[in-house]
């Protein structure tokens, strides 16, 4: 592309990352120069808000993307294959997918207006004197973006083009792939280097520009995807980064310089984070939230109609809701019946069925097949997209990229790695806890819980590697590459499915959580459900003024026939042998770059 028409495209492409989105657009229609483009602030800032621009095209972190993160052992879709976005979800895609092109093409085009930053800023006016702080403010904004383009690549693609400069006349555009260890090395390095520029939360006042936090952070989560395994170019070997210990180490620093730096806190109400996103607000008082991407409502972000709790088509109150995204009724079953998260994660109720009067919480289906994630649902909505925006795809709903919840797991997981169950390793977990359940049973459920699974640095990690299932399940979308860096993919996915099979079999584990019946009522609303017993049998077949339901250990032999088919269905192109949770590159992709490139991550 023109050099002078690329970077006119950057000032007048950038867009909004305000709360409920205010748009920036330059005054002047002249076409920019690469000087006159970081010549001043205002161009240069509206330059690094179009590498923030570019996470909301074609819906990259809410849509397409959304697929590559299924199917694990507590989010999926029992949809069958549809040569598209089904397909990737079950580890079956092929070259010929054009999502996986245009997922590819926008990471890149991301990476290449992070670079142009990059670049250009350092040799701005801007870069000394008065605009001098900012000016590096947007630098690290700029690399910390870079880096994180550059985790979802390997993370989808494994070993990737590398490049840090941005492309100038007479390049050769066919670069070859560089090996992720040197690649994860590298951004490591630079978000280390950068971290000092950008400021912490607490003077930003924004969870949807990256600060301090979100950058050691993000280093945080990229050291641990080096130390983890990984499956390998070409060797088809799945193991660790070749320095990964040390990697632990840094993991480890930067989520405690983060916990001691007070800025960030749990919101007391696990349920009050997700509630706060569907209000299109920033929770600025505990700031739980330490980035998220910034959507539109009605022209972006599809949380809570592709991925969140199922609505029946273009329902008159709330809008449709198509509940891609599916849990499995393991997970309901996996929690403590005090557990404050299990309600907000997954529910027993959605709103479909009936006629006519369809705004009102139903029971959801008996045959194994209907859990879908809750932290997303169209009723939270503030203000509601029913009535005329009913059919409307796009909620705008933000989506957060970490929360301080995962700083302090990620921590508590790096000193048991290095150290074994710590006194401060066993604090963090309890953190975790105690947001998750009434004060009243700390002694069971923090105290008591915590102490059990510290006996051992194994028993630890398998504690952790639940918690984060509870906390990050229903819908955050981040599972597959913690079990992928854990090494667990394949083990957890079948133990998943030997759960849900244990549940309708009525196995013996389960006779006290699974009742063969469910009785419920409506409240005096006549909308909200009062579901009396959703975790534990019930004698008899009658309770004055409850309607009972036959429920999953009760389920027909039709009915888990059925079930057995959809759940053979959830990564099913998976082969644990192989470990092949990678993704081919579009065919179109290879053969534009005339033989570098091949699909040699596919075993």
């Amino acid at each position: 592309m023109n050099r002078y028409i690329k970077y006119f495209l950057i000032i007048i492409c950038a867009c909004s990352i305000g709360s409920c989105k205010k748009f920036l657009e330059s005054t002047s229609h002249s076409i920019f120069t690469e000087d006159l483009a970081f010549s001043n602030l205002d161009f240069a800032t509206k330059a690094v808000y179009g590498i923030y621009n570019m996470f909301t095209v074609m819906d990259s972190y809410n849509y397409y993307f959304m697929y590559t993160k299924l199917d694990n052992d507590i989010e999926f879709s029992y949809s069958a294959d549809d040569n598209a976005k089904f397909q990737l979800g079950h580890y079956a895609g092929n070259p010929g997918s054009a999502r996986l092109e245009t997922m590819w093409n926008v990471l890149f085009q991301t990476i290449e207006r992070a670079n142009l930053c990059i670049d250009n800023l350092p040799k701005s006016p801007i870069w000394q004197g008065e605009f001098a702080k900012e000016a590096h403010r947007l630098y690290g904004e700029a690399v910390t973006l870079r880096a994180l383009c550059y985790y979802e690549l390997i993370g989808t693609w494994g070993d990737v083009p590398f490049t840090t400069k941005s492309v100038q006349a007479g390049d050769n555009f066919n670069k070859p792939k560089t090996e992720r260890d040197s690649i994860y090395e590298y951004i490591i390095k630079d978000l280390k280097d950068v971290q000092d520029d950008v400021p912490w939360m607490s003077e930003t006042q924004t969870t949807e520009r990256v600060s301090k936090a979100f950058v050691k952070g993000l280093r945080a989560r990229i050291a641990l995807a080096y130390a983890g395994y990984s499956l390998r170019n070409k060797t088809f070997e799945t193991r660790r980064g070749r320095n990964w210990q040390a990697y632990y180490a840094i993991a480890r620093q930067e989520c405690a310089e983060i916990m001691a730096a007070g800025t960030h806190q749990l919101n007391p109400s696990f349920e009050n984070i997700f509630r706060t996103l569907h209000a299109y607000q920033q929770d600025l008082n505990y700031k739980e939230v330490l980035f998220e991407i910034a959507f539109g409502r009605l022209t972006s972000g599809s949380l809570a109609v592709r991925n969140g709790m199922s609505f029946s088509t273009s329902d008159p109150k709330y809008g449709l809701a198509y509940a891609d995204v599916k849990v499995p009724l393991s997970y309901f079953y996996s929690f403590d019946r005090t557990d404050t998260r299990r309600n907000i994660s997954v529910e027993l109720y959605n709103y479909n069925g009936g006629v006519g009067f369809l705004s009102i919480q139903r029971i959801i289906s008996s045959n194994g097949r209907a859990f879908t994630p809750s932290k997303w649902r169209k009723s939270w909505i503030v203000p509601l997209m029913g009535g005329d925006l009913k059919d409307a795809a796009y909620t705008g709903i933000n989506f957060p990229i970490m929360r301080y919840a995962d700083v302090i797991l990620m921590f508590a997981e790096s000193e048991n790695e290095l150290n074994g169950p710590t006194s401060e390793a066993k604090d963090a977990l309890s953190l975790i806890r105690k947001r998750a359940f009434p004060q009243e049973t700390w002694s069971n459920t923090v105290t008591h819980y915590v102490d059990s699974v510290a006996s051992s640095k194994d028993d630890f990690f398998n504690a952790l590697v639940n918690e984060r299932a509870w906390e990050f399940g229903g819908g955050e979308l981040i599972r597959k590459n913690d079990l992928i860096r854990w090494n667990l993919l394949g083990p957890k996915l079948q133990e998943m499915k030997n759960e849900c099979r244990k549940i309708i079999n009525n196995d013996p584990k389960y006779a006290a959580l699974v009742p063969m019946y469910i009785f419920w009522k409506y409240k005096e609303d006549g909308e909200t459900l009062d579901i009396l017993n959703p975790d534990y049998p019930l004698p008899g077949t009658t309770i004055n003024g409850y309607t009972r339901t036959t429920w999953l250990s009760a389920m027909s032999s039709s009915n888990k026939t059925d079930f057995d088919q959809y759940i053979n269905m959830v990564a099913h192109g998976y082969d644990s042998g192989k470990n092949n949770y990678l993704y081919p590159i579009s065919g179109n992709i290879i053969t534009a770059s005339n033989g570098v490139l091949s699909n040699d991550q596919m075993p």
